[in-house]
């Protein structure tokens, strides 16, 4: 099921591992990529190894972003995750950025695959190039969910940071991460401290069809969470039209509206994730 929320914390900052997971966020993302400046990159790679190993390491809800495979430095995250035997046979997640084709996605799958790991696979969108083939990146084997990258997006097509500039490229995304079966997930909202900004943000891009969000601070996680979350109202109205939808051969009245077949599918997803986070 595609995360709410991933929190990000820098590769640089493996004290904040435990932090992240205790924000109550569905997913943390360990960045070897955007949050490492080019001389902190080995010892961002060293901690993240050393988290990978340590005890408390929760694999169902841990992300590693790392560089993109095509450069040196990814090259060097591939060889170094290639080496910890304590992965063999792990379903470990990798966030994949700044893809132009879905061959870099096969390329980290052959690495990978080589040294026994099966690594479900989170390519970020966000540049041109990755946008023109969004699709075939959505579609590719092992990809999770896939994340618009707006901010790197934005300076590679010279535009503004903002919604009407990006509303095709997050509608495009959208679209090609349902016909890849997959959830899309947003970027994150950039000003820590304007929350109403951040929920209605966050309304908005649920509003069109995004499954989740990034957040880069744990202030922003319980916001983004609830919003990505059906209400207890919309769960109780789910479930009454999935029992009516039972007794009924086709279209029903319920509550004096009509009920169809869209609107018996819209409540059959709410009533399948209540059921998965016990609500």
């Amino acid at each position: 099921m595609t995360p709410r929320c991933i929190l990000f914390f820098p590769g640089t900052r493996p004290d904040m591992y435990a932090k992240a997971i205790a924000s109550g966020a569905d997913q943390v993302c360990m960045d070897l990529e955007d949050a490492v400046a080019p001389g902190a990159k080995q010892e961002a790679r060293a901690s993240a190894m050393s988290v990978l190993q340590a005890p408390d390491f929760d694999p169902e809800r841990f992300i590693l972003r790392i560089n993109n495979p095509a450069t040196p430095e990814g090259d060097r995250d591939l060889a170094a995750l290639g080496e910890l035997a304590t992965l063999r046979g792990s379903a470990l997640t990798l966030m994949i950025p700044k893809l132009d084709a879905p061959e870099g996605l096969d390329q980290v799958r052959s690495r990978i695959h080589d040294r026994g790991m099966t690594p479900r696979l989170i390519p970020i969108v966000e540049t041109a190039r990755g946008l023109a083939c969004v699709e075939a990146l959505a579609a590719a084997d092992s990809v999770a969910a896939i994340l618009f990258g707006g901010l790197d997006l934005s300076v590679d097509l010279g535009t503004a940071l903002d919604w009407d500039a990006l509303l095709y490229a997050r509608s495009r995304t959208v679209h090609a991460a349902r016909l890849g079966g997959v959830g899309a997930i947003d970027m994150p909202f950039f000003d820590i401290s304007d929350h109403a900004g951040l929920s209605d943000d966050a309304a908005r891009v649920r509003r069109l069809g995004f499954k989740g969000k990034t957040a880069i601070h744990p202030s922003h996680v319980s916001a983004i969470q609830e919003i990505f979350s059906p209400s207890e109202d919309e769960v109780t109205q789910a479930r009454r039209v999935t029992e009516a939808a039972r007794d009924s051969k086709g279209v029903f009245m319920l509550d004096d509206v009509m009920v169809d077949r869209p609107g018996i599918v819209a409540a059959e997803r709410i009533v399948a994730w209540a059921d998965a986070h016990e609500r």
